[in-house]
């Protein structure tokens, strides 16, 4: 019988550590985050979620995909095509759930289509990079993909 007793309690006691540990996750970000002040009730995570969704050589653009649930901005980004120079991007916003193309060449931009203007041109096969501000890497893909 106490054998039974101490398993229930400690199903109990795991699946309210369980509980805690989800709750406490959602309240950690960046700004709330020093060695001083981490505490289970201040941390929660976030996921980058600006990535390199496609990239199509015959069209000419590289599709940038936000799965986040706010709207990013792609603002001195650069976008890196093998090894050419990197393209620094202005005031472009992606929103949730969305995706932007962005094309190599000349044309009239949209909503979701903003043309870049350059001259690079993609090869055969090859890599696209998407670096963010500080110039760490937040996507990469290799194309042409295979399925």
């Amino acid at each position: 019988m106490k054998t039974v007793a101490y398993t229930l309690m400690l199903a109990l006691l795991l699946s309210l550590g369980a509980a805690y540990a989800e709750d406490t996750a959602e309240n950690v970000t960046a700004e709330n985050v020093t060695a001083e002040n981490v505490t289970a009730e201040n941390v929660t995570a976030e996921v980058a979620a600006l990535y390199i969704a496609d990239v199509n050589i015959e069209e000419g653009y590289v599709e940038i995909a936000n799965d986040g649930e706010t709207a990013q901005s792609l603002e001195n980004y650069t976008l890196k095509v093998d090894e050419n120079e990197p393209v620094t991007l202005g005031a472009i916003e992606v929103q949730p759930a969305s995706s932007v193309k962005l094309f190599l060449g000349a044309g009239e931009n949209t909503e979701t289509e903003i043309y870049l203007n350059t001259t690079i041109e993609f090869a055969e096969s090859g890599t696209v990079s998407l670096m963010d501000p500080e110039g760490n890497e937040v996507s990469t893909l290799e194309y042409p993909m295979t399925e």
